[in-house]
């Protein structure tokens, strides 16, 4: 996962704050205590909005207790009490994301991204095999589109839709797991979830990718070189990240009670909006950045 799906913190209540960084805080711990310390260099915006969505449309209300950090004794947090199997399952997704992340760098990436990769593939290997044994139907899921996801980027596809089909599904899949979803429309969510966030790191990485000549569907697209990346460009781009946009909001629109919508839709509606409006002004420098202050 890659961060891109943040709060926009100044258009939140504190309250909505307090609950959201409580999650985040509450799923750091999980992962320490699930998959060991150094898995909790791991956690993302985006694995927390995981835990955040499927407690919002199972009707779970958070319930949190007052606590210290362990990395920083001195900082209270908020530990969420009543939701840990949920919490479980976003840490053994990250394990399973972050494992294939590494796998990926170690076939498209540079000498030094390689060798970093090779380095931390026995971890990686490691705790995939003991979030397996804990969600092996996730796992298989997972192994089979990125297998796929592989075949796509291998035939050089200059289509976004298909590019992004393989992860979308993924996400959609593994957002819905063992949730009530008749109508579809959680697996529908997770599915426009999964397709902006692919697309929106492949526009972040655009001028890397032309660099290390590694595979980006929107370079293929446009044919794109370091210098003919152009506000135009930029705008097209845009409309067809924001169609996804509108698949994942129309489908939250129609899934009924639901809890922590103001959080939600703080994410949905405004920052992510943020977040690709950053990139393609080139205002993301603060990728890598997973605190919350």
């Amino acid at each position: 996962m890659f961060g891109y799906v943040k709060t926009d913190k100044p258009e939140m209540k504190v309250k909505e704050y307090e609950a959201y960084r409580g999650l985040y805080c509450s799923l750091c711990k999980a992962m320490g205590r699930y998959f060991g310390v150094f898995s909790r260099l791991t956690l993302s915006y985006d694995i927390t909005f995981l835990v955040l969505t499927r407690l919002s449309f199972s009707g779970t209300l958070p319930c949190f207790d007052s606590g210290r950090c362990a990395f920083n004794p001195s900082k209270k947090c908020n530990y969420c009490t009543n939701a840990e199997e949920e919490l479980k399952y976003a840490s053994a997704v990250a394990m399973m994301m972050f494992y294939h992340k590494v796998r990926d760098n170690i076939s498209d990436g540079s000498v030094l991204k390689k060798l970093i990769m090779y380095l931390l593939l026995p971890w990686a290997s490691l705790k995939y095999k003991k979030a397996k044994k804990m969600y092996g139907e996730i796992a298989d899921i997972v192994e089979e589109c990125m297998s796929k996801q592989a075949e796509a980027e291998n035939r050089n596809s200059a289509m976004p839709d298909e590019a992004a089909h393989q992860s979308a599904e993924a996400l959609g899949r593994i957002t819905a797991y063992n949730m009530n979803d008749p109508e579809g429309n959680i697996y529908r969510f997770g599915y426009g979830i999964g397709k902006w966030v692919y697309l929106t790191d492949a526009v972040d990485d655009i001028e890397k990718d032309i660099e290390d000549k590694s595979f980006n569907v929107f370079v293929n697209k446009y044919n794109l070189t370091a210098d003919s990346f152009t506000d135009e460009i930029k705008q097209d781009i845009a409309a067809t990240i924001n169609m996804a946009s509108g698949f994942f909001i129309n489908a939250y629109e129609n899934i009924e009670n639901k809890t922590l919508s103001p959080i939600m839709e703080n994410i949905i509606y405004e920052g992510m909006h943020k977040s690709l409006d950053r990139i393609l002004k080139g205002e993301n420098k603060d990728k890598k950045s997973k605190g919350i202050n």
